[in-house]
């Protein structure tokens, strides 16, 4: 089990390596965007495991929610005025985007950690599944909005299937490396003790039906994580963020993981980075989609069948 200064370390390994092909292809202004806003990630999450649990009054609170996304959402709109005084005019809609950037995953968790059900056979499937459902309709529906509001088409936030068309002996690849990968890191308690969300031992006679209805959803929720994260905060951002958009969104995106076992929650900047620049790249959430996919999927059958 690492340590948590050397869950950091590695991060910032890999925040490096990324900053230097920033640098390389879209100069070096981005690149230090990029350091800048990966290191306040960094230290958010060395504060929140090993300073102060933060875990402890985000979840449950919205006000508290609002405050820690405010950091991200802080962070957009300071490269919004900057650009803005270089003669990039912020609209209306480039107001609100920031202002959903901000709210929404904070109303997310909100919503999405309620517990629908106390009593029955199974209150925790079914409030699993209220966490799926309630997290796939707020995905889906703020970027649907928006688009209807800033007349952009929902197609633009990458739902395109090119990368899977050009790059698809890439996943063929990539993903048996991936598994493994998963497979081991499995192997680790804090993992064990999180994954998969719906407790099989609350089931009953009828418990891994009710985990493969379970398991369908939570690839759902992923897919629509995806469109919200890479899909609508990149390509909606880009007009009001530049570039830049893609480290605002992996700043939001590692404070989402909070509360997860301190490793996914540092990898989770580093994956948003990667995911978030490749979808600029091929224009598509493709990529992520089949990552998130393989992770979510392999992590759980890998504690199971630890188990």
């Amino acid at each position: 089990m690492l340590a948590g200064w050397q869950v950091i370390t590695l991060a910032a390994v890999a925040v490096l390596v990324i900053f230097a092909v920033v640098w390389h292809v879209h100069g070096g202004r981005a690149a230090a965007v990029v350091l800048a806003l990966s290191g306040a990630s960094l230290l958010c999450v060395w504060i929140s495991y090993e300073v102060l649990p933060v875990e402890q009054w985000r979840r449950g609170s919205l006000v508290n929610g609002l405050l820690v996304f405010a950091l991200p959402g802080a962070a957009a709109v300071v490269i919004a005025l900057a650009r803005a005084r270089r003669g990039t005019r912020l609209t209306r809609d480039g107001w609100l985007f920031l202002a959903l950037l901000w709210a929404t995953p904070a109303v997310l968790l909100y919503v999405s950690q309620w517990q629908p059900a106390s009593t029955g056979s199974d209150p925790d499937f079914t409030n699993s599944m209220w966490w799926s459902v309630s997290t796939i309709a707020i995905y889906v529906a703020v970027p649907v909005a928006y688009a209807a509001i800033a007349r952009q088409s929902v197609r633009g936030y990458g739902l395109s299937l090119k990368f899977a068309r050009t790059e698809g002996a890439l996943i063929v690849l990539v993903a048996p490396v991936v598994l493994v990968m998963v497979w081991l890191i499995s192997a680790d308690a804090r993992f064990l003790q999180t994954y998969p969300f719906y407790d099989v031992a609350s089931g009953g006679d009828g418990a891994w039906l009710k985990l493969l209805v379970f398991e369908l959803a939570y690839g759902a929720t992923f897919v629509a994580l995806e469109f919200f994260f890479r899909g609508f905060l990149v390509f909606a951002g880009l007009p009001v963020l530049g570039i830049h958009a893609v480290p605002v969104m992996a700043f939001a995106y590692c404070l989402l993981h909070l509360g997860k076992p301190m490793p996914e929650c540092a990898s989770s900047l580093v994956g948003g980075l990667i995911l978030g620049y490749l979808a600029v790249r091929f224009r598509s959430i493709a990529v992520g989609v089949v990552a998130h996919l393989t992770i979510a999927w392999g992590m759980d059958a890998s504690v199971l069948s630890r188990r």
